[in-house]
């Protein structure tokens, strides 16, 4: 991927956190360049990324790291398309032994997603800065 689509991809995953958390203080909002910068130094060199597109820009993510699902996201005009299903059916296809994930516990469209496809929530606590927010570990014990 060259930098350019990864900075694309940071600015859909700012796109899609702020869609679904709405109501985050000032403080809680990361800016387009730390989302870019993070998505380019964090996350790109250490996860396998799969990107969705329409054609023409990015409309969604997943990034797997082990057995984890470390991003998941879709950009809101692309959301209830059935994207996120289909990156979340890869996941599992990829990890058959099973995954683990967590999201913000007020990011009711995730959980319901992910409960949907067999998550159990087995965890909570909070989010790291800048969200600090209560979350939620979820776990898919494979295909039995």
């Amino acid at each position: 991927m060259l930098p350019q689509e990864l900075d694309r991809v940071g600015a859909l995953w700012l796109r899609s956190l702020l869609g679904a958390l709405e109501g985050l203080r000032p403080e809680q909002k990361p800016s387009l360049e730390e989302f870019e910068q993070h998505f380019r130094t964090r996350i790109a060199p250490h996860d396998e990324l799969y990107v969705a597109d329409d054609g023409e820009q990015p409309v969604a993510v997943l990034a797997l790291k082990d057995d984890e699902v470390d991003q998941l996201y879709v950009d809101p005009p692309a959301q209830r398309r059935g994207i996120g299903t289909r990156l979340l059916e890869h996941a599992k296809a990829s990890r058959p032994a099973g995954l683990r994930l967590v999201t913000l516990q007020r990011n009711r469209a995730a959980r319901t997603l992910y409960e949907r496809h067999c998550f159990v929530a087995y965890a909570q606590g909070t989010s790291p800065p800048p969200e600090s927010e209560p979350d939620i570990w979820y776990r898919w014990d494979g295909a039995r």
